[in-house]
């Protein structure tokens, strides 16, 4: 029993022995088919062909990458120079391509400062024709566009700006003058079918008075999305504004009612970048 028992121990490990060798034997033909798989597929010749295909197809990231490899493995080969030649005219043409990119970018910088620079020019021209009061006991001082004197008792429409060093801000006036009480409630201004309704206070900003005629009128500080309107409305030759309740008021604006409101914009604009 002990004697059949080595027997068998003996079979098994001769068995076990020659299981090995025929694996280790089929992975070294793995590792041969492999080799011949990665010479088959990444040779001199194979690489510098798809050098040449992704280059035409302007690959140019490909064809640096391909390169790297065809360098590590094939630093020797009849095709290296091919390959590198290729390779050099992708950095040169990269590198054109990154010249000719930064001088359009630069021609492009220098447009958008010379448009800056003239578009500062002009509000600054602009900041410089508008009427300036300074008021030495609030220490505020005054802008006003210099085409007409904006008195309540006329049909006008204006802003002017106010500044006391720290802060500026916009004002907006319209004003109505006829023989009969309008008793306006609403104010709009309107240009081009866009209208933007001019939302005032009846006790705060609005104010009446009677002489040689019914004057009604309201002043108010302007909130930024009237600004924003302003700067369009102004431009429009069609330019309205609208008094309206028991009665209503429409008149167009006139061009130096429209310029100034561009002058006292533009103004404000050269005031907030100078501050």
């Amino acid at each position: 029993m002990k004697r059949t028992f080595i027997l068998l121990t003996i079979i098994f490990a001769l068995g076990a022995c020659s299981d090995k060798e025929k694996e280790a034997d089929l992975e070294n033909q793995i590792s041969e088919l492999e080799t011949q798989l990665d010479r088959c597929q990444n040779g001199a010749n194979k690489l510098l062909a798809k050098i040449k295909i992704t280059f035409e197809e302007e690959n140019f990231e490909n064809v640096k990458t391909i390169f790297a490899d065809f360098q590590n493995r094939h630093p020797e080969s009849t095709e290296f120079n091919e390959a590198k030649s290729i390779n050099d005219q992708v950095l040169e043409i990269e590198e054109k391509r990154k010249q000719e990119a930064e001088r359009i970018a630069e021609e492009k910088r220098k447009e958008a400062e010379r448009v800056a620079a003239k578009e500062k020019a002009e509000k600054l021209k602009a900041l410089n024709k508008l009427k300036k009061n300074y008021d030495d006991v609030s220490g505020i001082t005054w802008y006003k566009q210099p085409y007409f004197t904006h008195y309540t008792n006329t049909n006008l429409t204006s802003i002017y700006m106010g500044d006391n060093g720290s802060n500026r801000w916009l004002r907006l006036m319209m004003s109505y003058k006829g023989n009969d009480w309008i008793f306006f409630e609403r104010a709009y201004l309107s240009y081009d079918g866009n209208t933007k309704e001019i939302v005032f206070d009846k006790y705060d900003d609005k104010e009446t008075e009677n002489d040689t005629g019914v004057w009604e009128w309201i002043e108010l500080t302007v909130t930024k999305d009237v600004e924003i309107f302003l700067r369009e409305f102004a431009k429009s030759k069609s330019a309205k504004m609208r008094l309206t309740g028991k009665y209503t008021k429409t008149r167009t604006l006139t061009y130096n009612e429209r310029q100034g409101i561009l002058d006292v914009l533009n103004g404000y604009d050269a005031l907030e970048k100078v501050k």
